[in-house]
């Protein structure tokens, strides 16, 4: 009984003593294969290194390419203000060919341009300081007959306007715009600068119109001519922008001076034509 008893535990010594030392062999050829946490923690180290290496690297590169962002930023705000100019250019080419169209209906009314903000702007600046509607009229007044220059027929862009717009008259009548800018024009020509900035002003249609026709005076005819009336309260009024010292006028006043000849009249909202046995014909003169 003890001869197995001691062959028993010898067995489980041995096979002990085997498998501690395959552990151990597996052990040393584990740490044979890898690295030590020393050696370990140093590759680390140099990964690190190699990151931060690599982060100075890329913001050097940032440093470098911040001007040339800022540059391209710089381009496309440049393009972006030249689309919106282009695009602010094509807007008025469309709307000159609306202009046109309605020129070859040889309707004056399309030459009150209300919307035009080189009218708008001037209305603005000239009104700056007046605060009832009254004020603004006698404002726009005095601008137009004090800085507007009377001229006889001709102008700088006279012969670059299409054919239809010369057609529309037999001589030219400018935009507001064109008055403004060029700051002349001729008894027309200021009388829609005048009827167009009042309407601006808030003066309604119905008290304000440009009147076209032929005047006397002591009976012999003075020749074509045109000038503004307007309604304050119950009396109507001759605004003579090509008079530089004349005030408002009184209608009745002007009419018993001068005697005119009526061919119609004209604001952005009416047209109307005399269709008298006198006047036939004539306001197809002034309008082709």
């Amino acid at each position: 009984m003890k001869k197995y008893l001691i062959i028993g535990l010898v067995g489980l010594i041995i096979v002990s003593m085997v498998s501690t030392y395959y552990t151990n062999d597996m052990n040393l050829r584990e740490i044979e294969r890898g690295r030590t946490i020393t050696e370990e923690t140093s590759h680390i180290k140099d990964q690190i290194t190699e990151v931060e290496s690599s982060i100075s690297q890329i913001e050097t590169k940032r440093s470098e390419t911040e001007p040339l962002i800022l540059e391209e930023q710089q381009k496309q705000k440049e393009i972006e203000e030249s689309i919106t100019a282009l695009n602010s250019q094509k807007l008025q080419l469309e709307e000159s060919i609306d202009v046109y169209k309605e020129i070859e209906k040889k309707d004056p009314r399309v030459l009150i341009t209300l919307e035009d903000p080189v009218v708008r702007a001037k209305v603005k600046e000239v009104t700056r300081l007046c605060k009832t509607t009254e004020e603004k009229q006698q404002a726009i007044f005095e601008y137009v007959r004090k800085e507007i220059k009377y001229v006889t027929e001709g102008n700088p862009k006279e012969y670059s306007y299409p054919q239809p717009y010369l057609r529309f008259k037999f001589d030219f009548w400018q935009l507001p715009r064109e008055t403004i800018e060029w700051r002349s024009g001729d008894c027309e020509d200021v009388s829609i600068l005048l009827c167009t900035m009042m309407r601006i002003a808030g003066v309604p249609a119905s008290d304000i119109r440009i009147v076209l026709g032929v005047i006397y005076y002591e009976g012999f005819l003075l020749g074509g001519h045109a000038w503004t009336e307007f309604k304050m309260g119950d009396q109507w009024y001759v605004l003579e922008s090509t008079c530089v010292t004349c005030n408002y006028i009184e209608k009745s006043e002007y009419y018993a001076f001068f005697t005119p000849k009526i061919w119609g009249w004209f604001n952005d909202q009416e047209y109307h034509h005399e269709e008298s046995r006198e006047t036939e014909g004539r306001m197809n003169l002034i309008l082709v």
